[in-house]
């Protein structure tokens, strides 16, 4: 027989295991979906190293991260056990030694009260016990063993003498190997045992008998390169040492009975090299073993449990070897043959589509369509969508789109494909990918960063994974390639259902190609594909997915959700699907029904499952599934609605592949029936969606109605889980659970939901008192380690008479625990105390207990972990005794300040470090129209921090921002508004630097929350402005290090918020608190009136310069910028000593500028500085987003060039490119944007006065904006959300007679509608009642009718769209524009304030917030 390496012997060593699929024939389903690099335009190299690079490996190319042996691949995992399943393997490099342990029974550890019982397991694992080990004699190199090649199942490791010696030890390691083996070349094998080795004896030539004092049996043996058994000059002492060097394979494996010995002695010459997998089609699997040589006899492997139930065909038999334990999943059976195959039905899968197969009972349509509707709105209203989809995270964003996807497919089911409603929600969808593969996409803020190509490892990773993070924590370990197949299903499924709905999609080259990497990245089919490892995620062997990345564990690879990883599958399935791609499709579908098959044999267990200890599997879910360890936990902490919660989400018909309804019922009786699933805790919304709905849907539905929306797991609807429990039904025979309705009675509402909390100290910024009391479940506060006795209270707003507390504490509580209780005059009195314990635990308060501050004191618990998931305190609704008057009084010393009595509201500024105690208060005498700033004067101590407080939603979340500078590329405006207190914005090292956040809207502002950073202002000044130019003070406070948060009472209306610091600062973040206002209108600043008209304008071209001047002080972006002094900004503020430079070497630099309307234009000028282009473009847009050249120039140095622009040219947005530069940069000192005057004669009354005019609707679609109603296009719509009455203005922009209108409507007509006229803009009269629309109406007003705005105001209860709005008229008085200027005099009329909101909205911004969101309640408002 020859050598297995052949001629070559050591060097063709490389040759024996093939990477990836090697069977592929044309009717395979393992094609490459692509041999191209990924695009770098989206996925470009990291600068920086990776955090964990790859290390004992000699593979080139992508590499395996997801597989068993990935613990060996880097640096720190080398040393710890890798697990091929039955045996473990550790090595042991001084002397070489592989160590094997197999465990014959687990370590089982038992729960207790505050867990899941004493009578279940909480957890089991395997200890690594070195039963034997496989060495040498002579020491190896100093590099240990080395990875030469690795392939879907398994790895070639070597090890190599030191350097000049010639030798080696090849292990080839597959899982559920049924032998250890490793070939030796020149070095003299070495058998030891961490247990005492008892025998050592021959049985045969080549086979030797192993005992150790443990009582493990293994057979020994020596075959030389022909396949043979060692003849008998090769011998082992009683020390394991053989007596010369060996040249061949020893090989150990266990004897559990008598009877297996001939069994393991007959197949020993049969060595396994190399594994090949075919997946034909069908749902069939075949399994290609190599030996080495051509040895007969036939390969003897081991087979996991759902493998015997798969098996078909005579290609392999199940032999009498006795069935190994492994350290999880099981018993393993020894099977014979040279292949496998295997065979998994799929006819329920190949019926999957988006939707579940049964529509919604017929009496649920109505009230569903409407819910769908008003997502929809809610989605719309002020683009709320972002608020779903953008949240950084790759997975907490992708939840989000799926959502959002989701919520889309139902309005396709119930409207149809061609439908408004459908294709406005297939629009933010399409809006939400573009930020993720077009870079440079505007109006993306908040979305995930991106991704990496990462050379290192072959694979898409998050940037952020690349910062001085690390990948470790850095969005959940993306970047260390843990969870991709939970990240990425969710934009998978999304984008099937984005073509599905808009099936152009699958045109864009840029999309496809996106989606793609990302299934390339977790699921590449194929070794053709040579820039990601073949499969990733999925272990073809396991038949299921490990979540765990390059990041090493004692315990091996886990997995946790198993519903994420069905969905990544189910995923790939639709886009096959939707793409017309067959092959893809019929492997998702394949992999789906394995998955799904594994998932019910191991992991959702039922009573009666033989896999897991008997009282584990009581559990039902099995948690972390590690390779060696199952416990019943997550990483994100233990509770049964996590462990549990986490195998239901995302809620897809491929749910219902795993949850079957004779398991829910197990699971719901033994678990999830007896937790309180409390009606605000989001997981209840999933436990009553995964499970109660498919077995008793009726009564899941039931309980999910009386949820409100806010409360939905952040990856589910309320209306699709409501459609979801229509949509099912019922077991046969079954009946309503008992527990399918939660009565709310007395006692039952939690009053301390949402109410300022504030605690003695906070472990880190996310973990302040406001999270015990956001009622979301899945935060937490958490006290410094150094706080004696930590404390956290709740202001209830008002007294109240108290029934009961409830604490959730995690697996971290204290001994025990006080509830105090005091009002507003009284000191803290002691109402209860508790032991500590994990749960809920109930604190029930004496009779007719009065207080509105309810503090927890926690006893002794300096250096505990603490963690306390919610504080909940009910009102006593029985009781009798009348409640003490409530009276606030201070209880700390203020300093007040009074400010100029221009200020329109009363301000109150504290700061968030000045609190010494729970509940207390500080109050300022002020006087109505002054503001006042108070700081207070307690004292705090470094070691325990002030919690941060929690004051409701943050208005000025992932908002625009601009700001004066920036001190670092990493420190720019949005940093202020990231949601994350651990990025910051830092100006640049000068005087006067601002930071102002533009809200979308506006808003009744209540407070305004500064976290600063290492630099504060001594004295900040917190403005607003109604347009984002003209700013007025409305507080001025002294500035505190971390919060300074400043009250308003009343509330201002502010639409444009400023933080304008007297010296350099730095901003942690931003947070701006309030409501929708009582009405739709900023206040406007002091009237002036004005008779100055435009100058008229030449023949054919516009009069240059004698138009107002646009630019100036306006909002502008760049492309870049050469340094923190050349912001952008210094281009427009009037001065000529300032300026912007682009970065040095930037090839077509650009600027804009946005005029905040949309303005006739004449000319612009620019006054360059030393650094200048020699060509440059001007660009208008009335949107932002598309641009259109209307001029040529050439730039000269430090002079002004001036620009005519073309007769009619109309922008909001004027952009400057610089197509040829005459330096390095481009340097602008001013940029200016000059209106045009006005036409010398009135328009005639046969053409509309109303195209291109300023217009304002109530809400608008992302695309369907106001403008689109003047812009003289029919093709093009203005449509509202489709939700309750809605309306449009435009501003004619000077009194006119008013003649008729024209109103083509879109498909969206109204009931009936009023026209209506004003003079301001803010008062209206109705002209014309309750008018019947038709496709083009003409609609005359009644004579001597004169106004400068008309309204179109639409009646019913789904809003309206128009195609085009006419008016027809001629110009009575003189213009009044938006910015006029009187002999040197600047003054803003009235209306301006509305022309500023027109301006956001007619970018494609909602104004109004809705009475609907996904429900009518008010927290839809927040």
């Amino acid at each position: 027989m020859p050598h297995p390496c052949g001629t070559l012997g050591w060097k063709a060593a490389s040759l024996w295991l093939v990477i990836g699929p090697h069977f592929v024939v044309s009717q395979s389903l393992l094609q490459a979906l692509s041999n191209e690099r990924p695009d770098p335009a989206v996925f470009p190299s990291p600068q920086n190293p990776h955090h964990l690079p790859p290390a004992g490996t000699n593979v080139t190319g992508p590499k395996s991260t997801n597989k068993f042996w990935a613990n060996w691949v880097v640096e720190e995992g080398r040393d710890l056990a890798i697990h091929p399943m039955p045996y473990v393997l550790k090595f042991e490099s001084s002397p070489p030694n592989m160590k094997i342990s197999r465990s014959s029974a687990p370590h089982i550890v038992y729960g207790d009260s505050q867990t899941n019982g004493p009578d279940k397991v909480r957890y089991y694992f395997s200890p690594f016990i070195n039963e034997f080990g496989l060495g040498a004699v002579e020491s190896a190199g100093p590099e240990g063993h080395v990875v030469v090649k690795e392939g879907l199942f398994g790895l070639h490791a070597e090890v190599r003498g030191p350097s000049g010696t010639d030798r080696r030890i090849l292990f080839p390691i597959y899982s559920g190997m049924a032998y250890v083996s490793g070939l030796y070349e020149g070095f003299t094998p070495q058998v030891t045992s961490e247990r005492a080795l008892l025998l050592l004896e021959p049985v045969a030539n080549g086979i030797w008998r192993l005992l150790n004092n443990g009582g493990k049996e293994f057979r020994l043996y020596a075959i030389d390169p022909a396949g043979n058994f060692a003849d008998a000059s090769f011998e082992f002492g009683p020390d394991g040492k053989m007596n010369k060097a060996f040249h061949g394979w020893i090989r150990l494996a266990e004897v559990q009975a008598p009877e297996d010995q001939a069994i393991l002695d007959l197949h020993a010459p049969a060595v396994l090299i190399d594994w090949e997998l075919d997946v034909p089609g069908g749902g069939a699997v075949k399994y290609h073993f190599t030996k080495h040589g051509s040895v007969p006899t036939q390969l003897l492997h081991f087979a996991y449990p759902h493998h015997e139930k798969l098996m078909t065909g005579n290609t392999q038999q199940v032999a009498q070897l006795t069935r190994m334990r492994a350290p999880t999943k099981g018993r393993m059976a020894g099977v014979t043959g040279d292949q496998w195959h295997l065979q998994v039905s799929t006819s329920e899968e190949d019926g999957l589509d988006f939707l579940p197969k049964t529509a919604p009972q017929d009496h649920r349509v109505g009230e569903l369509s409407q819910k769908a509707l008003d997502t929809l709105a809610w989605f719309l209203d002020s683009e709320q969508w972002k608020q779903a989809m953008f949240k950084g995270s790759y997975y907490f964003s992708g939840k989000g789109f799926q959502k959002v996807a989701y919520t889309c497919l139902m309005l396709e089911k119930f409207f149809g494909l061609g439908s408004t409603h459908t294709q406005n929600c297939a629009d933010i969808l399409k809006k939400g990918f573009q930020c993720l593969y077009v870079p440079g996409t505007a109006g993306c803020a908040g979305a995930p960063l991106g991704l990496y190509y990462d050379h290192w490892w072959g694979g898409a990773a998050s940037r952020e994974g690349f910062s001085d993070k690390g990948c470790r924590t850095a969005d959940f370990g993306n970047a260390c390639y843990n969870d991709h197949h939970y990240h990425f299903s969710y934009f998978v499924v999304s984008a099937a259902a984005l073509v599905k709905l808009q099936p152009e999609m699958a045109a864009d080259a840029g999309f496809v190609s996106f989606v793609d990497t990302l299934i390339r990245d977790t699921t590449n089919p194929s070794s053709q594909d040579g820039y990601f490892p073949v499969f990733r995620s999925f272990d073809w062997f396991d038949l299921h997915s490990w979540s765990r990345g390059v990041i090493p564990s004692a315990d091996g690879k886990d997995q946790e959700s198993t519903s994420e990883e069905l969905n990544l599958l189910y995923g790939i399935r639709l886009w096959g699907m939707v793409l017309q791609r067959t092959a893809l499709r019929d492997l998702g579908t394949t992999m789906l029904a394995l998955c799904a098959a594994t998932i019910r044999e191991f992991f959702l267990m039922k009573s009666d499952n033989e896999h897991h200890p008997a009282d584990f599997a009581a559990n039902h879910a099995t948690g972390i599934f590690f390779q060696n360890k199952v416990d019943y936990a997550t990483w994100f902490g233990w509770r049964y609605e996590f462990i549990h919660g986490i195998q239901m989400l995302p809620v897809t018909p491929a749910l219902l592949l795993t949850r079957t309804q004779e398991f829910c019922r197990q699971e719901w009786d033994n678990v999830l029936s007896r937790l309180p699933l409390s009606l605000t805790d989001p997981w209840t919304s999933l436990l009553l969606t995964g499970n109660l709905a498919i077995i008793d849907p009726e009564g899941a539905y039931e309980r999910l109605s009386a949820m409100s929306p806010q409360f939905m797991d952040d990856g589910l609807t309320w209306v699709w889980s409501l459609y979801w429990s229509a949509s099912l039904s019922a077991p046969v025979g079954s009946t309503t659970s008992a527990a399918s309705t939660l009565p709310m009675g007395p006692g039952d509402v939690n009053v301390a939901l949402d109410r300022l909390a504030v605690a003695s100290s906070e472990a880190a910024p996310e973990l302040g008192a406001a999270r015990a009391v956001d009622g979301l479940f899945v935060t937490y506060w958490s006290p410094a380690a150094s706080d004696e006795d930590p404390w956290i209270s709740v202001d209830l707003g008002t007294v109240q008479a108290l029934s009961h507390i409830v604490l959730y504490w995690g697996e971290f509580y204290p001994l025990s625990y006080w509830v105090q209780a005091k009002d507003d005059v009284s000191d803290w009195s002691t109402k209860a105390v508790n032991l500590g314990g994990s749960g809920n635990l109930r604190s029930d308060m004496p009779l007719n207990t009065f207080a509105r501050f309810v503090r927890v004191v926690c006893q002794s618990s300096a250096g505990t972990d603490l963690r306390l998931w919610e504080l909940k305190v009910f009102a006593d609704e029985l009781a009798t005794t009348p409640m003490p008057t409530s009276t606030s009084t201070a209880s700390t010393v203020a300093t007040t300040t009074a400010l100029p009595s221009t200020t329109t509201a009363e301000a109150v500024t504290t700061a968030g470090t000045s609190a010494t105690e729970a509940g207390t208060t500080t109050e300022a005498t002020t006087t109505t129209a002054e503001a006042v700033t108070t700081t207070a004067e307690a004292s705090t101590t470094s070691a325990a921090p002030t919690t941060t407080l929690y004051l409701g939603p943050n208005l000025a979340l992932t908002k625009p921002v601009l700001a004066s500078s920036f001190r670092s590329p990493t420190e720019y405006a949005f940093r202020a508004v990231d949601g994350d207190s651990d990025t910051q914005w830092a100006s640049a090292p000068e005087s006067d630097q601002w930071l102002w956040v533009d809200l979308l809207g506006v808003h009744e502002v209540h407070r305004v929350v500064v976290a600063w950073g290492s630099e504060y202002a001594s004295e900040f000044v917190i403005q607003t402005a109604p347009d984002g130019i003209v700013w007025t003070d409305a507080a001025t406070a002294a500035g505190l290090p971390d919060l300074v948060a400043t009250e308003f009472q009343p509330p201002i209306q502010a639409q444009w918020v400023r933080v304008l610091c007297r010296t350099s600062c730095i901003i942690r973040e931003l947070s701006i608190h309030g409501g929708a206002p009582t009405t739709t209108t900023t206040p406007p600043p002091p009237t002036t009136t004005s008779t100055a008209s435009k100058a008229a304008t030449t023949s054919g071209q516009n009069a240059v310069s004698s138009g107002v001047e646009l630019a100036l002080g306006h909002p502008v972006l760049s492309s870049s910028q050469r340094s923190a002094l050349e912001h952008v900004s210094k281009m427009v503020d009037g001065d000529d000593s300032t300026q912007w430079a682009s970065a040095v070497g930037e090839a077509a630099p650009w600027v804009w500028v946005d005029l905040l309307g949309v303005f006739s234009v004449a000319e612009v000028a620019i006054h360059f500085g030393d650094d200048y282009a020699l060509q440059y473009t001007v660009e208008t847009s009335a949107t932002g987003d598309k641009w259109t050249a209307v001029a040529i120039n050439e730039g000269r140095p430090n002079e002004v060039v001036t620009t005519p622009l073309p007769v009619g040219a109309q922008a909001k947005f004027v952009r400057l490119v610089f197509t040829s530069l005459g330096t390095s940069s481009c340097s602008i000192r001013e940029m200016k944007v000059f209106e045009a005057g006005s036409a010398g004669s009135p328009s005639a009354p046969s053409q509309s006065v109303a195209k291109g005019k300023p217009v304002l609707a109530s809400s608008q679609l992302i695309n369907d904006f106001a403008a689109r109603a003047v812009d003289d296009v029919t093709s093009t719509v203005w449509a509202s959300v489709p939700v309750g009455e809605q309306w449009i203005w435009v501003d004619l922009l000077s009194s006119h007679d008013l003649s008729h209108v024209v109103i083509f409507w879109g498909d969206n007509m109204p009931s009936s509608y009023n026209l209506e006229i004003s003079t301001t803009g803010v008062t209206w009269e109705v002209a014309l009642h309750d008018v019947q629309p038709g496709a083009e109406v003409r609609t005359d007003f009644p004579p001597d009718m004169k106004s400068q705005w008309v309204r179109v105001y639409c009646k019913g209860d789904h809003g309206c769209s128009i195609r085009e709005l006419q008016v027809f008229g001629s110009p009575t008085g003189a213009p009044r524009f938006l910015r006029q200027r009187l002999e040197g005099e600047a003054a803003l009329p009235a209306m301006w304030p509305w022309c500023a909101l027109f301006a956001v909205l007619s970018a494609g911004l909602a104004h109004r917030r809705h009475t609907k969101c996904e429900s009518s309640a008010p927290e839809c408002l927040a």
